[in-house]
């Protein structure tokens, strides 16, 4: 089974609490009934795409946030090791006689 914070309802709830709004507000924000989004933070059910990203531009988050675990550190690591591939290749370019 998956952890709790791999579920989309842990990350929904976080950011909900993280901005301050409570059920029945945030789901006036979006449009949609306290009940809905009280099924979604449980994972009773899921949101929809259009759904997420309301909720998204509510948080002040991006769409992947809501739906992946995404650790700061480790989009951090992933550029650095892209940024020093592409400066790798590009020395190598470079390096090469014309």
């Amino acid at each position: 089974m998956a952890s709790k914070t791999t579920l989309i309802g842990f990350r929904l709830r976080k950011q909900r609490g993280l901005m301050g709004y409570s059920i029945r507000q945030a789901a006036q924000q979006i449009g949609v009934a306290p009940i809905r989004l009280s099924h979604w933070e449980r994972d009773m059910r899921k949101p929809s795409i259009e759904n997420l990203v309301k909720l998204a531009v509510l948080y002040r988050v991006m769409v992947d946030e809501l739906c992946f675990e995404l650790r700061q550190e480790m989009v951090q690591a992933m550029e650095g090791r892209f940024r020093k591939s592409n400066n790798e290749y590009i020395k190598k370019i470079k390096e090469k006689p014309r």
